[in-house]
């Protein structure tokens, strides 16, 4: 019998304290905000790239 072998690899997961933030209106200020976030996975969770939006 075959089993489905894709579902016993470790995987990472990522978990955010918060997926969003309003900063409401800004200027021409640096506006700034920190994001809270654990790998709730089995395996080693590498970010490669951020790209702010």
């Amino acid at each position: 019998m075959l089993m489905a072998p894709a579902l016993s690899y470790a995987q990472p997961e990522i978990k955010f304290d918060a997926e969003s933030h309003d900063l409401g209106i800004v200027t021409q200020e640096i506006a700034m905000r920190s994001f809270e976030f654990r790998n709730t996975g089995t395996s080693e969770l590498v970010i490669e790239k951020l790209v702010p939006s």
